[in-house]
């Protein structure tokens, strides 16, 4: 054992990982960092065993928590006199030395035979230390040491109440944060030099002057990385993660609420955390589709500790204190990745080579042709090298399931972990090719609370068990209160935001279950308009019969369930307190057969779930809606009414028949030069079209049924194909309101949590990838009279200020607390460079200039109590606002026109958005804005 180690400190960090040594000094800095706690078990060289750090005199320096006491040579430690703690001062608790263990100490432990090894990580039965915030359980069980298996300790903490931690500034290592951009930089300039310098030599100029350049351009490319460091840190305060970032010409402030982190993430890469200590920790929000990332970092470990510790007092548990299934990749698995990635490697390879081959047949040198055998050698050995370490990477991938906590380990050289709480696990779905059916083998996908935010669990055994332990664990959370709430209701808490209290979802006893089908008829019937082209009739018959009798549905207590087997294997869960809205749809062939179909939205999935074809009698519609929190009893009802009139759609379809009108001005023209009997024809055709838009937007508007019950709003539309929506009132993240030109009447557009994706799935090299598009799950509400005094009370009501009785009215208008015009030079500059670009357009500034004026003088961003407001329009006047406390993360930056004008932006997310819910761009008074959401938003 070395000298380091034998004067060294040790302790057991919350992963069962022990970190040290450190000196006396790092030792008790980190005890001051709150890293290590009353509960956390330390060891040095002299002690006979693991103890908690409270028995340690002098380390932990809040007396009312951990009293400190000397190591005596008695089998019970010392008692402390009775001491009232507010009679210690902080300079004198932290003026007491640590004192090491003297020869002859005796503490309440189990002797061990040797020390711990300082190589090998903290026992796995080590149970892992909670916070003080709880019960600490682990200290009553076995410790065995790393060398000494027989060791065992009994220690017993009581709980205690959290200390808030200190505020924490980070900032990349230098070195490290600069090398990718100087790298890169550099190859950038060595480019720009070549091509300078063989410009030069085509003037007939000294090639020299390319050097010049590329000394130029480098040194620029080490400023830009210059600056972009001293910009670059991050913070993390007792309730938020703060990320500044920038660069020459722009700053961004990225700031999420610590109640909304929904996964963290920790890389140490191999070298640079071998060589510099190193590491970077990715943090994931339910409203931010990219993490903040703190990049570069000094003890990465420990701030991934410490995001842990203030995840704990803002509510969350990860005590960790049951583990419900533990799993790595099967070999078998990981071998049949292994041959699939080995014949690609192989591919290229041939490719490569039989490209070099070519190439250096028709170059006549020896040394070349002596040169390719090399070649070839060394990118295999390459490829060889890449496919081991990739073995080795994915046989070291751990998953484990805990009762409050999903975690995974995996990295052979580059070593990754993380940890998912159970509250923000949305749903679970387990996906098997035919080769994983016949190898018996599964992948399993964690979506967390978020769009996009899924986490895939590959080649496991027991797929089907961890799935399992997951809808356990998202049941349970259905029964808790969330983070927010649990802080929310704290003493601590002092937010100021009036929220509407929602019922709770209804008792897994009392829950409907039921196992469904499609309807074979239904699905079959409406293909037969396709046997005129009967190759195609028959292939779509084919599939059509597979998807029948292939796909089944499930609803339980806790989840409803979509499943297709047949050559692939897809099973899919949606957890009822992640579900934020159902849409029933109902079309002319299934009133026939008195089916419908059901989709489900989700807080945590980008695709919605569908019970598609289901017949009436199957299904409890009343019991499933009250399982999704949705009551089908209520008090109140205020019916939204639509008032459709033709005057009314003239003016909403205004642009459009405008542009109709130029269009069969100039049909009609050209028509007049060609031929006079086209005229009538063409311009009948084109007036024909707005024609049939009024025909349906009355039969459809006319259709139209908006309620607003006590806690959730239901709309009906539609005319052969009918949809109705069902949302709670808490899953309603915005509103944007559009009033149509010469009147108060207008439509809503109502946003729910979640998003849909449009596109295919498309296979990647190791997970499975998506080539979509996005889009915000909503519905929008067609000619409302007094739509703005409408969408009003609608935020009242989801606010909490408003009841919904068919004769109450909104409050007094909202306080408002900070407004903000929008700055006018930004859009001038892009629109006139704009113009200057697009030469063409430069005419029509006289146009679109004195347009842009007025437009950008009629925005205003608006911060009431409760709520954010933006508002613009010339002829449509629109309205856009979002509640304080849907609000997930923001965003605030400058760029180069921002900082020209003193103007800035501020984005604003919600949860389960992979973009900004709102934008204000250009906001005169950002900082304000910016400063004063954080501060209302702030749960503690």
């Amino acid at each position: 054992m070395s000298t380091e180690e034998i004067n060294g400190w040790f302790y057991v960090n919350q992963n069962r990982e022990k970190q040290g040594p450190y000196s006396v000094a790092e030792f008790k800095a980190l005890a001051d960092d709150g890293i290590i706690r009353a509960e956390t078990l330390i060891w040095s060289h002299g002690y006979e065993n693991w103890l908690p750090a409270r028995e340690l005199a002098g380390l932990i320096s809040n007396p009312e928590e951990t009293p400190p006491s000397q190591p005596e040579a008695k089998t019970e430690p010392k008692a402390e006199p009775e001491t009232k703690p507010e009679a210690k001062t902080e300079t004198q608790a932290e003026a007491k030395p640590i004192v090491p263990p003297q020869e002859g100490d005796k503490k309440e432990l189990t002797p061990a035979t040797s020390p711990p090894s300082s190589s090998s990580p903290a026992p796995d039965s080590l149970a892992q230390p909670a916070s003080p915030a709880s019960q600490i359980e682990s200290s009553s069980q076995p410790i065995k040491d790393p060398s000494s298996p027989a060791s065992t300790t009994e220690a017993a903490a009581p709980s205690s109440k959290p200390k808030a931690l200190p505020d924490v500034e980070l900032k990349p290592r230098k070195g490290s944060f600069l090398f990718a951009r100087i790298l890169r930089g550099t190859l950038i300039s060595l480019i720009l030099g070549a091509a300078t310098a063989v410009g030069c030599a085509l003037a007939g100029l000294t090639p020299f002057i390319g050097l010049a350049a590329f000394a130029l351009f480098l040194g620029f490319f080490i400023y830009l990385g210059l600056v972009a460091f001293r910009k670059e840190r991050y913070e993390m305060t007792e309730s938020n993660v703060i990320c500044h970032q920038g660069s020459l010409t722009s700053d961004r402030t990225t700031d999420i609420d610590i109640c909304n982190i929904t996964h963290v993430e920790l890389t140490l890469p191999w070298l640079r955390h071998k060589l510099f200590g190193i590491g970077t920790v990715a943090i994931h929000s339910a409203g931010n589709a990219q993490p903040i990332v703190f990049r570069a970092i000094k003890k990465p470990l420990e701030t991934y500790e410490q995001i842990q510790t203030r995840l704990k007092l803002n509510g969350y548990q990860l005590e960790q204190k049951e583990l419900l299934h533990e799993e790595s990749p099967a070999l078998i698995g990981v071998l049949l990745n292994m041959v699939r990635i080995a014949f690609g490697l192989f591919v290229i390879f041939s490719l490569i080579s039989s490209s070099l081959v070519g190439a250096f047949s028709e170059i006549d040198s020896a040394a070349l042709h002596s040169l390719l055998p090399i070649v070839s050698i060394v990118l295999l050995i390459i490829m060889i090298a890449s496919l081991i370490i990739l073995f080795l990477d994915m046989r070291k991938r751990t998953y484990r399931v805990y009762d409050d906590v999903v975690t995974y380990e995996k990295g052979f050289l580059t070593r990754v972990k993380a940890f998912i709480p159970y509250e923000n696990i949305a749903d679970a779905a387990t996906n098997r090719t035919f080769i994983d059916r016949l190898l018996n083998l599964y992948e399993v996908v964690i979506s967390c609370q978020g769009s996009s935010k899924e986490i895939k669990f590959q080649f496991l055994k027991n797929g089907i068990f961890l799935t399992e332990c997951i809808e356990k664990l998202i049941t349970a959370a259905n029964s808790k209160p969330s983070p927010a709430e649990r802080l929310q209701n704290s003493e601590s808490s002092t937010s100021t935001l009036s929220t509407r209290k929602e019922p709770s979802l209804i008792r897994p006893e009392e829950a409907w279950i039921a196992d469904l089908k499609m309807h074979g008829m239904r699905v079959f019937l409406p293909l037969l308009i396709l046997i005129p082209v009967f190759p195609l009739f028959i292939a779509v018959m084919i599939r059509s019969f597979i998807k029948v009798h292939c796909t089944s549905y499930t609803v339980r207590s806790g989840f409803i369930g979509h499943s297709f087997r047949f050559l692939n294997t897809v099973d899919r869960e949606f957890a009822y307190d992640k579900i934020t809205g159902l849409v029933v749809k109902e079309n002319l062939f299934d009133r026939m057969f008195g089916t419908f179909t059901l989709r489900f939205w989700s807080i945590g999935s980008s695709q919605s779930l569908e019970l598609a074809h289901v017949h009436h009698s199957q299904v409890d519609l009343d019991s499933l809606l009250k399982q999704i929190g949705i009551p089908t009893e209520y008090e109140h009802t205020r019916e939204i009414p639509t008032k459709f009139s033709p005057l009314s759609w003239l003016r909403a379809h205004c642009y459009g028949l405008f542009a109709t009108l130029l269009l069969a001005i100039g049909a009609a023209l050209a028509a007049f030069f060609l031929e006079e009997n086209i005229v009538y024809a063409v311009s009948g055709v084109i007036f024909i079209i707005p024609l049939i838009n009024f025909v349906h937007s009355w039969l459809f508007y006319s259709k139209q049924a908006v309620s607003l019950h006590d806690h959730h709003i239901e709309a009906v539309q539609g005319i052969i194909s009918r949809h109705s929506y069902f949302t709670r009132y808490r899953n309603i993240k915005k509103r944007l309101t559009t009033v149509y030109p010469g009147g108060s009447d207008g439509s809503l557009k109502i946003f729910v949590a979640g998003e849909q994706t449009l596109g295919v799935q498309v296979q990647q090299s190791e997970t499975k990838g998506q080539a979509k598009a996005v889009m915000p799950c909503s519905f929008t509400l067609g000619f409302l009279p007094d739509v703005l005094q409408q969408s009003q009370f609608l935020d009242d009501v989801l606010a909490g200020r408003a009841e919904v009785q068919d004769e109450s009215k909104s409050p007094e208008p909202a306080t408002l607390i900070a407004e903000s015009k929008r700055g006018l030079g930004n859009s001038l500059v892009t629109l006139i460079l704009g113009s200057i670009i697009l030469f063409p357009l430069l005419p029509f500034l006289i146009f679109t200039l004195p347009l842009t004026i007025l437009g950008i003088k009629r925005w205003r961003y608006r911060l009431e109590a409760g709520r954010i407001v933006s508002s613009w329009g010339l002829l449509f006047k629109k309205q856009e606002s979002i509640l304080l406390d849907r609000v997930d993360s923001q965003q605030q930056q400058q760029g180069l026109l921002g900082k020209m004008f003193k103007n800035g932006t501020v984005k604003i997310m919600t949860a389960g958005s992979s973009q900004p819910d709102l934008v204000m761009n250009a906001a005169m008074s950002y900082q304000t804005l910016s400063q004063e959401i954080k501060k209302i938003t702030k749960k503690s």
